[in-house]
């Protein structure tokens, strides 16, 4: 990212349209917090049912959002493929305006570990979990997958200005939002 564009203040459409911008298609040579940070090692045409074992934009509900203050504005829907890897989910915004995005995808733990060795691991509700800092040299990102039967839960969360309104550092607080969104998974997924 540009120094300009990263010491820029946005509001409004133009915070949810650069949020959305990194949640689909940042890239770089030292890794990224989006799905293309992922390369294949799946064979092409593998099975992906993560998708229809669970879907974020339906699972998370509008009472559900509202609870947790991630209501600002309705969910927009996302799908992004990169070679053998599918991601499908939602976009969100908070009401303290820090973005988040909750997708399924096909990619697995293992090639989570592979493209990101220092991830920490954790586990939410039973489930094994990778948290990693994509991009590092870019304050404000803060990536989880969690395992899931056919890939994982992938929760990124965008807040480089500190607006949470706890102070939570991105790591702490997509850990939080995954505790929350894990107990929504559907058994055996």
């Amino acid at each position: 990212m540009s120094q300009p564009l990263r010491n820029r203040r946005l509001t409004g459409p133009a915070l949810s349209a650069a949020a959305l911008a990194l949640l689909t298609a940042c890239t770089s040579d030292k890794g990224s917090p989006t799905p293309q940070s992922i390369t294949s090692t799946s064979a092409p045409g593998s099975s992906d049912t993560t998708a229809t074992a669970f879907d974020p934009c339906t699972a998370l509900t509008p009472q559900f959002l509202a609870q947790h203050q991630w209501d600002a504005r309705a969910p927009e829907h996302k799908q992004t493929t990169t070679g053998a890897f599918t991601w499908t989910g939602c976009a969100y915004l908070a009401q303290a305006r820090y973005s988040f995005g909750v997708q399924t995808t096909n990619g697995t733990l293992a090639e989570v570990r592979e493209k990101f060795p220092t991830a920490t691991e954790l586990t939410i509700h039973g489930r094994k979990a990778l948290r990693y800092e994509a991009r590092p040299d870019v304050p404000g990102g803060c990536t989880v997958n969690i395992d899931m039967k056919s890939g994982s839960l992938y929760i990124l969360v965008d807040d480089p200005r500190g607006l949470h309104p706890r102070k939570l550092t991105p790591c702490d607080n997509v850990t939080e939002i995954a505790e929350a969104v894990v107990p929504q998974l559907p058994q055996g997924s």
